[in-house]
């Protein structure tokens, strides 16, 4: 599993992208611990690599799809945004949990399709599995923040930089340069 930092940068990265306003801190809260849900399987008294354990049903897309459809019809009016909006952004928040996890390197798979079938997908990526632990891992010693670093952070901080970066620009003088220049050519 990734830990539980990315898996709330993550959150709130796509939060950040895909929301134009100001949103107020419930909104923020929600997208740091909707990722985090999922891993509410890892006091399930049931085995691991069992679909009621870890790495179980709750990271499947029905669970997210479930949770967030409850987050969303919750917090909908007292956010201010339309439900339907709210509803996808909350589903591709909270599935962001089980693709993470299943781009690690160990672990069991991901049943991403449960209750259709229990077919698992990963582990298959570059992202080192988290030890177990609630305390902060040190970038200098663990491997694993390493790897989060770069294969999650960066990408997160990279992506969320374009798209404020294009917006800002997009409603700032910085570029009227390009449409003055349409402009004056009569188009």
């Amino acid at each position: 599993m990734a830990t539980l930092y990315s898996h709330a940068l993550v959150g709130l990265g796509m939060g950040r992208i895909f929301t134009t306003r100001r949103m107020s801190p419930p909104f923020w809260i929600l997208a740091a611990v909707l990722p985090l849900v999922p891993d509410c399987d890892a006091f399930s008294p049931y085995a691991y690599g069992s679909i009621w354990g870890h790495r179980g049903f709750t990271h499947s897309l029905c669970f997210a799809l479930g949770v967030s459809f409850l987050a969303a019809a919750s917090a909908f009016r007292f956010l201010g945004v339309r439900f339907w909006p709210l509803l996808v952004l909350f589903f591709f928040i909270t599935a962001s949990h089980g693709i993470l996890d299943a781009l690690t390197d160990g672990g069991c798979g991901i049943p991403f399709f449960w209750p259709s079938h229990d077919q698992r997908y990963g582990p298959s990526g570059p992202i080192h599995v988290a030890d177990i632990g609630f305390e902060f891992p040190d970038p200098r010693t663990s491997r694993t923040v390493r790897t989060e670093l770069l294969y999650v952070w960066l990408p997160t901080a990279v992506l969320v930089g374009i798209v404020m970066t294009y917006r800002h620009c997009k409603h700032s003088s910085l570029c009227t340069w390009r449409r003055g220049r349409y402009n004056q050519s009569g188009a």
